[in-house]
């Protein structure tokens, strides 16, 4: 699970309530929306900070009309078993896909995730979906 993005030398961690994450525009600029549904409050969103592709898939999504987006930054982090951060990079013209859920005339923004690869020692189960630019709207 992605816990934070850092873009622009700026940390943006799930933990803070009100944290929102950039989505690139057509146009080249960012808007920045809430990241997911927190946990504990009532919302008409789905709670935590991600959205499995293979929920996207299976259509479990679509009542929010997700839409694919890419979240651009310089690394993102996950916690490991004792819930240390652990930080890793993505490359020049790589980002995350985001799945941006719009209802009742709000929006949100989900990290994309997949199941970790077996055997590399990875820290979750699963891990965002990185991806390169030509790549954006694949889901």
């Amino acid at each position: 699970m992605c816990s934070g993005i850092e873009y622009e030398e700026q940390l943006h961690v799930w933990q803070d309530a009100a944290v929102r994450l950039p989505v690139l525009l057509r146009d080249g600029g960012v808007a920045w929306l809430p990241w997911g549904g927190r946990h504990g409050l009532e919302t008409i969103f789905h709670e935590g900070p991600c959205a499995r592709l293979e929920s996207i898939r299976a259509g479990k999504w679509d009542r929010f009309s997700p839409r694919p987006v890419k979240i651009p930054l310089s690394r993102y982090m996950e916690r490991d078993g004792k819930g240390r951060p652990c930080w890793t990079r993505v490359g020049p013209g790589q980002h995350l896909q985001g799945l941006l859920a719009s209802a009742g005339g709000e929006q949100r923004v989900y990290v994309v995730t997949v199941e970790s690869p077996e055997g590399q020692g990875n820290l979750q189960p699963r891990q965002p979906r990185v991806m390169s630019a030509p790549d954006a709207a694949a889901t």
